[in-house]
């Protein structure tokens, strides 16, 4: 029986597990490297099977009232001529989930706040370098010099995960996609609004896409650049992003409007993990980026860590270690590897619209 947990890292996939394994009745202490309320991280669409993972966690409200809907996908050509129009709608007959918009800080802390609320011991500051197993359980080692005990050890650790080389010191490490996702954020712009749609302009060689807050205007928008090199640190400011991205476009282009209104830009460089021959020990495993990294361009990234934490919260609560660990894994990889084929361009899936009727129910036993 498990009784306790670590969670290291405390981001979606970490506070989403910390809650998934207090709905299966096991203590929980989550170990932050950053900082309280860092506000780190750019935007994320939910799509339906996110939502469906969000109400499994007994969470829909909460990340509801910090969200907005996102109902139909469009493409223009910059002289407004609709090339694509995609509806975002829940595929799943009766459930009623459909895809929003939410910051990676807004749900990071609504998962956090939550999972503290409901019992979760969370610590910021503590960096674990290393784990090891002891003889009823397994440690976490952090760089202060202590440790934490517990049954098992979730590495929600993210791409550069530490637990993912305790686990296999030879596992590969996510490879970096030639490529970086550009995210911006305008409180408004002399632009046609798209409220409740993401909206995507196809200029000569580049394109650039915008969500509009229905609420407030704010403008949140992103885009792509291909790039042989990795993001150096400190990487650009707003302002010489601004720069770079004008270059792509005329001056009364929609797109060079809503960069020139943009007071915030940031850039990730893009990654994914394709396969991971081991996710588990007898006491340990990965999940989320840690398990299985997928570029911004799967749009599945944030919803797969989700549907981790739910599953691994199943599998704990109704079996033992380590067959919990190795039916979690069953029950996942086959599913995540082959969305990240799909986003990859390794295989040609057909629909995307499959990738969002997974759906999850809690007291649904694992057996």
């Amino acid at each position: 029986m498990v009784r306790n947990a670590i969670v290291v890292g405390g981001g979606i996939a970490g506070h989403a597990a910390a809650l998934a394994l207090l709905r299966a009745g096991i203590a929980v202490t989550v170990l932050e490297q950053r900082p309280d309320e860092s506000g780190l991280g750019s935007f994320l669409r939910l799509n339906p099977n996110g939502m469906d993972a969000v109400a499994a966690l007994d969470l829909l409200d909460r990340v509801t009232e910090v969200s907005f809907p996102v109902h139909h996908v469009e493409r223009l050509e910059l002289d407004g001529e609709v090339l694509v129009r995609r509806p975002l709608a829940d595929p799943v007959p009766g459930r009623g989930l459909g895809a929003r918009f939410i910051t990676w800080a807004d749900l990071a802390g609504a998962l956090r706040d939550e999972a503290a609320r409901r019992g979760a011991i969370v610590r910021h500051e503590a960096r674990v370098v290393d784990a090891v197993a002891t003889d009823d359980g397994v440690r976490a080692l952090l760089a202060d010099g202590g440790g934490v005990d517990a049954d098992v050890l979730i590495g929600a650790d993210g791409m550069r995960s530490a637990i993912r080389t305790v686990i296999d010191p030879a596992a590969p490490a996510p490879e970096y996609r030639g490529s970086r996702t550009v995210y911006g954020y305008a409180p408004a712009a002399d632009v046609p609004p798209a409220p409740a749609q993401l909206r995507s302009y196809r200029g000569p060689a580049h394109w650039l896409a915008q969500l509009d807050d229905p609420d407030t205007g704010e403008i949140w928008f992103f885009t792509s650049v291909k790039t042989p090199e990795p993001l150096p640190s400190p990487g650009p400011t707003t302002d010489q992003w601004r720069a770079d991205l004008l270059r792509n476009w005329d001056h009364d282009d929609i797109p060079a409007r809503i960069i020139r209104a943009a007071t915030r830009i940031r850039a990730s460089d893009d990654h994914a993990l394709h396969h991971l021959p081991h996710w588990h020990t007898d006491r340990m495993v990965v999940i989320g980026d840690a398990a299985h990294a997928a570029p911004p361009g799967s749009e599945q990234g944030g919803c797969l860590a989700l549907e981790d934490a739910v599953v691994l919260g199943q599998c704990l609560r109704d079996l033992d270690l380590p067959s919990a660990l190795s039916r979690f894994e069953q029950e996942r990889r086959e599913r995540v590897e082959k969305i990240l084929a799909m986003a990859t361009g390794r295989a040609e899936i057909g629909d995307p619209r499959w990738t969002h009727e997974h759906h999850l129910t809690w007291d649904q036993p694992i057996r």
